[in-house]
This record gives C-alpha cells, structure tokens and sequence, in this order.
C-alpha cells in the first residue's frame, strides 16, 4: 500500500479562508470519482513544535497536507492519468500556489484503533549525516518506532518512508531544505493529551533516541479531516 504526501501553499493574492473553504468544500469531494484511490485525509496546521534536541528543518510554509493511499504506483499513475484525476488535479491549480509530494510506503508500529483522533503530529524527518540510508531505516522502524508502543496518551505512531518525488510541471514546489528520508505520525486525543505525553518519562526516552538518529526534523500538529477512510 502506498501513500503519498502533498504539502499544499495557497495561491498568492488567496486568503488562508479561501483556501481552505475550496480545499474541503469543492475540491476534495471531487476524489469520489477519481480511480483507485483507496484513502484520503485533509490536515489542516493545528500547532508547530520546534524541538531544541534536533536542529529543524528549513521549509517553506504551507497551508494544508494531502494524504492519498493507493494500492501501488501503478494504480497512482493511471489515476492520474484518468479524465477525472486531470480534472481533480487542474481545479487543485485554481487554489495551489506551490506543492511538495512524496510517495511513501507506511509501516504502523502502534496501529490506530477506535475512532480516528481529531490531532495529529506529522514529523518530516531528515538522517544525520554519516549514516547510511540502510541503517537509518533499520533503527528508526527496528528500534526507534517500537518504542513508541510504551508512551502513554499515543493513540498510534506510523512510519513512512519516501519511495519516491514527485513534481508538477503546473506547480512550482515548495522550497525545502532536502533531501528527506521518510514521515512519523502520531496521534493523540486533544492538544492537552499531547503535552501530557511530551512530558512523561517514557517519550522523554523516545525523543532522546530520536535526537541521536535524526538530523533534521519538522513537526507540526494537523486537524485532520477524513474524506475517505484509509485501509487498515
């Protein structure tokens, strides 16, 4: 199963209210008729957290990430292909001003269960230098994401790694400090129930093995918004 992730700025001249009321109103509902597409989930910028262990990574800002599930790049690209994915993607140009996608594969290491939290914390995460692209993922899905499994008020923890990016030739891409490696997702009930969790002891641990395997992260908190459920 493959999952890809957009990164979307508004037109210049848009407003953010704009940009949203078209995202989700008009433009997002247009994915029932698009082919193969499996999942879809709209995250809107709740909240940023910057991280004093792990230098941040640079990017430009963005106002809403796409999540779109499918069940290989095959079946992606002929939904792309189709009269109604070109038709999705030319209304996304009337809003779009800049976009950053990467194709990834997921792994769930804590998987979501019960109803779909309202929050969600996404980290694009960068290796330290020196460390080799094997065994980063190696420690970061072996060691490092199992972990998360012992921190209390996460409701799921999901790892993607980038398989691939893609660029449009309509959109010019977000700038971003690169190249990345992969994705982690987190979910918790409520923004109090995520500083809870920031404070206990056992994510202290999480977050002190991540600072010695990340060398660039960017975190921020998404409200999502579910249009097609993802597969299990």
């Amino acid at each position: 199963m493959l999952k890809s992730f957009s990164f979307l700025a508004r037109r210049a001249g848009l407003s953010r209210e704009a940009f949203l009321h078209h995202w989700t109103e008009v433009h997002a509902p247009m994915w029932r008729t698009v082919p193969g597409v499996r999942g879809y989930v709209l995250g809107i910028p709740a909240q940023e957290h910057a991280r004093s262990d792990v230098a941040g990574l640079e990017m430009g800002p963005f106002d809403g990430v796409a999540q779109v599930w499918y069940s290989d790049l095959a079946a992606r690209a002929a939904a792309a292909a189709s009269p109604e994915g070109r038709a999705w993607h030319a209304d996304g140009g009337t809003i779009i001003g800049a976009i950053r996608t990467f194709v990834t594969d997921e792994e769930a290491a804590v998987p979501l269960a019960g109803p779909r939290p309202r929050f969600r914390a996404l980290s694009i995460v960068r290796r330290r230098d020196g460390t080799g692209a094997e065994d980063f993922l190696r420690h970061w899905r072996g060691v490092h994401a199992p972990m998360a499994r012992d921190v209390p008020e996460l409701r799921g923890f999901v790892t993607s790694r980038v398989i691939e990016e893609q660029f449009r030739p309509d959109l010019p891409p977000i700038p971003m400090e690169g190249p990345v490696d992969g994705f982690a997702e987190s979910w918790i009930d409520s923004l109090d129930a995520r500083a809870r969790m920031i404070a206990s002891p056992e994510a202290g641990r999480w977050f002190a093995d991540g600072a010695a395997l990340f060398g660039k992260v960017r975190t921020v908190v998404l409200e999502d918004r579910v249009m097609a459920p993802p597969p299990a």
